[in-house]
């Protein structure tokens, strides 16, 4: 299943996608580790490469699209799985390998990983910060090149660093309650689901996530499926919900033109705000409403077009944009090897084309807000002075609610390696009349 699924991501597949396709049919027992063996072995595969770049005559270019996911998961399980003996990693990627390649493959992989076992995967094999530091990044940081290169020239070495290391954890889980306030549901949880407290230092089942966010951690005694069934509520990282505590609230019309899977629409219903959900995707926004069955809420939906919006001026718009996701590679960490330095620029146009069709819909005196969850300018900042030159009917006006570490002048700026929470960029903008 590990193998079927890295197979796909390779074939451009998302891995969320996919792993949410199987995730059901495992067994619980099972769950657990191919979801580790899959992300893992995606999340660390700059790294691995490397390694198997070490241990093969023509380097990992020289194995086929077909065998190369079998090496990435050998070597994946062999390094940082412990649970898994360094013999039956081995043993079950031979088996693998002769199945698609015969005896050939199969030698040339028992060959690989028994060296690699040998030799291990210690950093001291990749070249140093200090020596080459965009290198480094890139193969035991495990991030693309270019993109690493970006970070570099903006955050310096260390920031750069500290960018890649966040990239790389796993990710906490944050549970946002609709009816209850996070501190209330923080005992509703500990109460309902019978959780312990936390030993001496470890972390505790659940407790509050980051002031003005309105979310709850969830530590490893509490899972999301348990969270869900105790609370009317949806798993969101706090980031997002910084960006719904930056739009307007209260009786007012918003139109969310870029809403599924819906997280955000529903976190502003639940503040008091009408909320009309868009999004071009009828995939998508079915997500949407399973969520709205489950939570009995009611909202308008409506498929369309950002850039070509079939609404009426309102009180307020919010522009989720589609971004290139930079700041979100802890949580699918498959992105970073999809995305080229070409496509920031050409989801830029694509923000722009939406904007503008935004704007015609805000009535005067209205709120804009746009967010997105890109760390790059080009996508952020810069899309936002572009809009202004284009729409001088426009300003910046700055959000409330949020913490220090989030800002970044009048914009909400969520950096993970500073906030701990996923990456997120919001601007909300005021038009004048």
């Amino acid at each position: 299943m590990a193998l079927s699924l890295l197979r796909q991501v390779g074939r451009g597949r998302r891995l969320d996608v996919a792993w949410g396709e199987v995730a059901p049919g495992l067994a619980p027992e099972h769950r657990p580790w191919v979801q580790e063996a899959t992300y893992g072995t995606v999340r660390l595969q700059g790294r691995i490469d490397h390694l198997l770049d070490l241990h093969l005559d023509r380097g990992v270019k020289s194995l086929t699209p077909v065998a190369l996911p079998v090496f990435r998961l050998g070597a994946y399980q062999l390094l940082y799985m412990d649970g898994t003996p360094a013999y039956a990693a081995v043993s079950q990627a031979v088996a693998q390998a002769r199945q698609m390649g015969g005896k050939g493959m199969a030698g040339l992989a028992n060959a690989v990983l028994r060296s690699l076992a040998r030799e291990g995967g210690a950093v001291e094999r990749f070249p140093t910060l200090e020596s080459d530091p965009q290198r480094h990044l890139s193969t035991w940081g495990s991030h693309p090149g270019w993109l690493v290169s970006r970070w570099i020239a903006r955050y310096g070495v260390e920031g750069a660093a500290a960018l890649v290391e966040a990239g790389n954890r796993i990710p906490d889980t944050y549970f946002r309650p609709l009816r209850t306030d996070p501190e209330e549901a923080v005992d509703v949880l500990l109460r309902a689901l019978g959780a312990a407290g936390p030993e001496t230092g470890s972390q505790p089942p659940a407790e509050m996530g980051p002031p003005g966010s309105g979310t709850v951690r969830l530590g490893s005694g509490i899972s999301p499926t348990d969270a869900l069934g105790a609370l009317a509520g949806i798993i969101q990282d706090p980031a997002a919900g910084w960006v719904v505590r930056w739009c307007p609230e209260g009786p007012i019309t918003l139109i969310d033109l870029c809403a599924a899977p819906g997280g955000k629409a529903v976190a502003l219903g639940a503040r008091g705000v009408r909320v009309v959900a868009a999004d071009r995707s009828e995939r998508r926004m079915r997500i949407l409403s399973d969520t709205l069955r489950r939570l009995g809420l009611e909202m308008s939906r409506v498929v369309a077009l950002g850039e070509a919006p079939p609404f009426r001026a309102v009180d307020a718009v919010l522009v989720d944009a589609p971004c290139s996701g930079t700041g979100t590679l802890a949580r699918h960490p498959d992105a970073r090897w999809r995305l080229s330095e070409g496509d920031i620029l050409a989801l830029s146009r694509v923000q722009n084309r939406i904007l503008d069709g935004a704007a015609g819909i805000v009535r005067p005196g209205g709120v804009l807000v746009y967010s997105t969850c890109t760390l790059e300018p080009e996508e952020n900042r810069e899309s936002v002075e572009s809009f202004l030159g284009r729409h001088p009917e426009f300003m910046v006006e700055e959000g409330e609610g949020i913490p220090e570490m989030a800002r970044d002048g009048p914009f909400l700026l969520a950096l993970p390696h500073r906030t701990g929470t996923d990456g997120a960029f919001a601007a909300r903008l005021r038009r004048r009349g």
